[in-house]
């Protein structure tokens, strides 16, 4: 409690200083159930000078609870937080067969509604939003649990030409997710970042193909990339950059 008690002190500083962005902060950006897991907890915080609604779901991307069908359940399913109150959560997973070769990865909302305005605020003009932050719940069967998880990703890259524009296509051949922040090429003196995407994750023995523009990669490039690891901590890497075979895929 007390480790959680600064955390929480630590998200209501971030926020006074202007660094955090979301109003409701939560204690991780991702959430991970081994197989032996069925049930997971995570913790809130209401950084904003207003109470709030919060609605919490569990889908597959979509950001709307409508229709939403996934094997983890999430309590409170809507509750009020006032400024600068604590919320836990229980995120339970109901043992629905899901894949047991490669991670699978949900969506967790997180949906605040601020209070409508009242007496004279009610009479000025202003901007009411509701705000919605998506967290990942990876799930892991049991040949992939945590501990045997890779250290590191081992991305394969390649460059392409495609209607007359130049892409960086990655290839996983592990059983995890990697969930690059940034990717870059970098030769010749200069690095070119790729057009960055609201979510850059690349699926587990998958292939993605990420926007360089119209100017042919150097020769001898290499990539420079970030992703995410399972505490949520950025981390770099480098890799070769080769040319892809004719006819790979995107």
């Amino acid at each position: 409690m007390k480790r959680l008690a600064c955390q929480v002190m630590l998200w209501l500083a971030l926020a006074h200083a202007g660094v955090a962005g979301a109003g409701v902060l939560a204690g991780a950006t991702r959430v991970i159930f081994d197989d032996a897991q069925v049930e997971r907890s995570l913790m809130l915080a209401n950084t904003n000078p207003y109470p709030v609604v919060v609605q919490t779901w569990v889908d597959r991307g979509e950001g709307a609870p409508d229709g939403a069908s996934t094997p983890f359940i999430v309590l409170p399913a809507v509750f009020r937080l006032q400024p600068g109150g604590i919320q836990g959560l229980r995120i339970m997973y109901t043992r629905d067969a899901l894949p047991q070769d490669r991670e699978s990865v949900f969506w967790l909302n997180l949906y605040e509604i601020p209070p409508a305005a009242t007496g004279a605020q009610a009479r000025q003009p202003r901007v009411e939003m509701a705000m919605n932050t998506q967290l990942k719940i990876f799930y892991r069967p049991a040949g992939l649990a945590r501990g045997n998880a890779p250290a590191a990703p081992s991305p394969r890259f390649c460059a392409r030409q495609q209607a007359g524009e130049w892409q960086l296509v990655s290839r996983n051949d592990t059983p995890y997710h990697v969930s690059f922040t940034t990717l870059a090429v970098a030769g010749a003196g200069v690095t070119r970042p790729v057009q960055q995407e609201p979510d850059m994750m690349l699926a587990p023995f998958g292939e993605r193909a990420y926007r360089l523009g119209d100017t042919r990669p150097p020769a001898n490039a290499a990539v420079q990339y970030t992703y995410v690891d399972d505490a949520g901590f950025p981390v770099d890497g480098t890799a070769r950059l080769d040319q892809c075979a004719a006819g790979a895929a995107g």
